[in-house]
């Protein structure tokens, strides 16, 4: 019969550790094999009072009844059987917080099944994707991780205290494998998940990779991205100017930009259409690599992967779609081709700082660069962008009645605006006329905006930068680790195959009857 919170009669009994009733059930033919408990109290989430799985044999394993859990397993209750989250019992004792307890039945339920099964239940995905293994990962279950990774270890031989220890790779690689224990551990957001980049094997993993393949690799695509962006702002500098006939042009401007055919005309003319037309490749290049990405992630994850694992493959993004805006506007002979060449040239030359994570002293700094941006910056300029606008509007409306030739640096809102940021930051003094004094009401506003935005502001900006500073400091290592770890992932996966080489021994090379990978 089904209890009213949604178990059913042997769900009971194997909760309260009543072991005469279970066997009772059983000898009266309940079958364990279909018996599944319901409703949201047993599924995590905000009306959730415990999470045991939905099977009589995963809430025997929870509260750690050997006798219940040996009796449900002799009468065939299914190691495979998946609940509603497309948990087994293995996935649910990998999400008990009682790590001891958790481990002992874990290694009671593997001993008590062929390791054939074992190795089939072991690899049994849930919804989301993850194997035990893979869940531990993700819940930075650092302890459960370590304990399923030394199941999994084999001894190859020992001479004396020296032992030679081979690690299965299965889940753990990345090659060929799009959510690995690896991908988890780079793409996370949580703090206990990173701890596991100095696990065993991983840590082990990651050297090899950098050192076989990924440092070579590295350096080649840092000495290539170097070449491309000198070619690109070459071409820049050079681009086709003309001077402006007299009386044609306005006060400012001297030079227009000549019309597409007067373009390339010499042979200087033709050496920049080359860098020019490799810009555009290289921009093409780019758009071909992250457009896949993408839409496999989606644009919020995507442009939320920006706080995590830094802003560079946006920034690229927004770099290419700025190359192809810039040539539009050459081929239409449009003079505003220079603003989004500017701008594609701070992000091309900024992005150089994505490189300095292949080196320890100069990654750590980058790391610490970009916490102090989106963790400090973005949110302070929102802040003072809004402070701005009160005390910008406040003196354009004071100064409107005024005669606006005397005090020039408040003629329009745009001025006013442009003005308040420069006094913001202490770059001018107050632009007013001495012997031309305005309203004490001007001055009284500008002293209160003073304290508030340049000393208040200001001032706990760089406390927070500070408070940012020591605080990153204590996990930069890791981080950095983390970050080397996703740049080799990045390389693996976009590299030709050809300059690729999976790390590990294959396990028919060590004499195993499988075709799996190992770390030795």
């Amino acid at each position: 019969c089904l209890h009213i919170s949604g178990e059913t009669s042997m769900h009971i009994p194997a909760l309260t550790q009543d072991h005469k009733d279970v066997k009772e059930f059983l000898r009266c033919g309940a079958n364990v094999t279909e018996l599944q408990a319901t409703e949201t109290w047993f599924i995590p989430g905000k009306e959730s009072k415990c999470y045991f799985g939905e099977y009589p044999l995963s809430f025997a394993a929870c509260v750690g009844h050997e006798a219940i859990l040996r009796l449900l397993m002799e009468h065939n209750a299914p190691l495979e059987a998946q609940d509603s989250l497309g948990n087994t019992v293995l996935h649910v004792l990998v999400l008990q917080p009682n790590k001891e307890l958790a481990h002992h039945m874990y290694n009671l339920i593997v001993n008590l099944v062929p390791e054939k099964h074992c190795w089939f239940v072991e690899s049994l995905q849930n919804s989301d994707g993850f194997t035990p293994l893979k869940l531990a990962a993700h819940e930075g279950n650092l302890d459960m991780f370590s304990y399923l990774v030394q199941r999994q270890k084999n001894i190859y031989w020992t001479m004396g205290t020296i032992s030679y220890c081979t690690y299965d790779l299965t889940c753990i690689d990345s090659w060929e494998d799009q959510s690995s224990v690896l991908d988890i551990i780079t793409s996370s957001k949580n703090q206990q998940v990173r701890k596991l980049i100095d696990a065993t094997p991983i840590k082990e993993l990651l050297n090899e990779k950098w050192k076989c393949f990924g440092y070579r690799h590295f350096l080649v695509w840092l000495c290539s991205y170097i070449l491309y962006i000198v070619i690109f702002t070459l071409s820049c500098l050079y681009r086709p100017l003309q001077m402006i006939p007299p009386g044609e042009g306005n006060n400012i401007t001297a030079m227009t930009h000549k019309s597409l055919k007067e373009s390339y005309v010499t042979k200087d003319d033709f050496l920049r259409l080359v860098g020019e037309l490799i810009t555009i490749l290289g921009a093409i290049g780019i758009l071909i690599n992250e457009l896949p990405y993408l839409c496999r992630i989606g644009p919020r994850n995507y442009i939320g992967n920006a706080a995590i694992g830094g802003p560079f493959s946006l920034l690229m993004m927004v770099y290419s779609i700025l190359i192809f805006a810039a040539a539009i506007l050459r081929v239409l002979g449009h003079s505003w081709e220079t603003i989004p060449l500017s701008i594609a040239l701070i992000i091309g030359w900024c992005n150089l700082i994505y490189f300095a994570r292949g080196f320890k002293m100069l990654g750590q700094f980058s790391i610490m660069i970009q916490k102090i941006i989106f963790g400090d910056l973005l949110p302070w300029c929102f802040l003072l962008f809004l402070i701005m606008i009160g005390f910008s509007s406040a003196f354009y409306i004071l100064f409107q009645t005024l005669d606006l030739r005397t005090y020039s640096a408040f003629q329009n809102y745009p001025d006013t605006l442009y003005t308040s940021v420069e006094l913001m930051m202490g770059l001018i003094a107050f632009p007013v006329p001495v012997d031309v004094p305005p309203p004490p009401m001007i001055y009284i506003i500008y002293i209160f905006y003073m304290v508030f935005a340049y000393l208040l502001m200001l001032n706990l900006l760089i406390a927070m930068i500070d408070d940012t500073y020591w605080r990153v400091a204590q996990e930069r290592e890791e981080l950095w680790k983390v970050q080397v770890a996703a740049t080799i992932l990045v390389l693996e996966r976009r590299a030709p195959r050809c300059f690729k080489t999976r790390s590990g021994i294959p396990g028919n090379a060590l004499g195993y009857d499988d075709n799996k990978w190992y770390l030795g």
